[in-house]
């Protein structure tokens, strides 16, 4: 596994969902500036349990968030092209907007 942290903002709504019996998973999106690069980079998080439910509760588009977790990529085919999907799995959240 690789541990990864990001910091950065929400840029949509958190997603919850319910998956395997009942059990809660919140899905983030969160972009992160790189000194030198323009465009931000984008991670997608997913945060499982009673921490998935806080994120629906506090997080909206916009809120600043720290994510810790393990980096998942995989590669898939579609339509004969090669993708890569990069999700950050497992994370624990820390809420960075003050209020």
């Amino acid at each position: 596994m690789i541990k990864t942290t990001i910091i950065g903002n929400l840029v949509s709504n958190p997603e919850l969902k319910e998956v395997n019996g009942g059990k809660k998973v919140c899905v983030l999106t969160i972009a992160s500036n790189r000194p030198g690069k323009e465009t931000p980079d984008v991670l997608r998080v997913e945060v499982w349990g009673k921490n998935a439910e806080n994120c629906t509760s506090y997080l909206k588009k916009g809120s600043g968030v720290a994510a810790a977790g393990d980096l998942d990529i995989q590669l898939y085919k579609k339509n004969e092209e090669t993708h890569v999907s990069v999700i950050l799995k497992n994370a624990e959240i820390e809420f960075t907007d003050r209020k």
